[in-house]
């Protein structure tokens, strides 16, 4: 009996030990809570994160090209908008008709006009005169033969080209004058020494009234610096105005065009412009 005693004890330890292992067992497993400082810590540090994609930098947006207003709804075929430049001849033949200012001739049509703007010149305060309007094609031909013939030595293709330069010469329409200052420059039709007109002319006074208020009267600076790839030869006389009619002389000149450009905007329209 008491051999006995000793083994039922450890059974029945054996059994308690393994109820108690089996509670354990059961209970759920629990995370620990962190504390109050660790959970700071947790706060406090930065979440680590990739680098941010830098912004790129807008390319500026270019200004468009400002375009031009309608040009004037004319007849560009009317006698006023005949082109004579270093690409479009004439023609020999063309000889329109023409009156008189002081001696000058110009196209009949616009001796109004042209009076009216020598006249307002003067008006102005200034010594003003046409020093040269129409060439006739004779008095052209005479003067390239004898250039051409004297300084070129009589050579044929030379001279040839200056008969070819008769129609090219934008006084043979009779739409074009030429200021002056000088009454000596205008004294009589054939008057030609234009050797030191530009030098002085477009420093003057008169030339900047002239460009400032021509489109009043009808007439634009016909040869612009920066244009010549249009109208060709630089013009040797800066203050060379060419009647196209006020309408158009306002457009023109508003827009800072050139005649060839300026009939370059109607359909149809043909000018020569030399190859690039």
């Amino acid at each position: 009996m008491k051999k006995r005693l000793p083994v039922l004890f450890v059974l029945l330890l054996v059994l308690l030990l393994s109820a108690c292992i089996g509670e354990k067992t059961s209970e759920p497993v629990l995370s620990p809570t962190p504390t109050t400082e660790a959970a700071i810590i947790l706060l406090d540090t930065p979440v680590p994160t990739s680098a941010p994609t830098p912004t790129p930098t807008p390319e500026p947006t270019p200004e468009p090209t400002p375009s031009l207003p309608e040009p004037p709804d004319i007849d560009i075929t009317e006698f006023q908008y005949v082109l004579a430049n270093s690409f479009n001849p004439i023609g020999w033949q063309y000889a329109p008709e023409y009156g008189s200012v002081e001696g000058q001739g110009i196209e009949n049509r616009i001796v109004d006009q042209a009076v009216a703007f020598l006249y307002a010149a003067r008006e102005a305060g200034f010594n003003a005169w046409y020093s040269s309007a129409y060439r006739n094609n004779e008095y052209l031909y005479n003067s390239f033969m004898s250039y051409f013939n004297n300084v070129a030595g009589g050579d044929p293709i030379k001279a040839a080209n200056g008969q070819l330069a008769v129609c090219l010469d934008e006084h043979q329409t009779g739409l074009a004058v030429d200021f002056t200052d000088d009454i000596n420059k205008s004294v009589y039709y054939n008057y030609q020494d234009f050797s030191d007109y530009d030098s002085y002319m477009k420093d003057t006074d008169l030339y900047r009234w002239a460009v400032e208020h021509c489109a009043d009267y009808g007439f634009i600076l016909r040869y612009p610096e920066g244009k010549e790839e249009f109208y060709g030869t630089p013009c040797r006389h800066p203050a060379h105005f060419r009647y196209v009619g006020e309408e158009a002389a306002h457009y023109i000149m508003d827009n800072d065009l050139c005649l060839e450009e300026f009939l370059l905007l109607y359909e149809g329209n043909t000018v020569y412009l030399p190859v690039p």
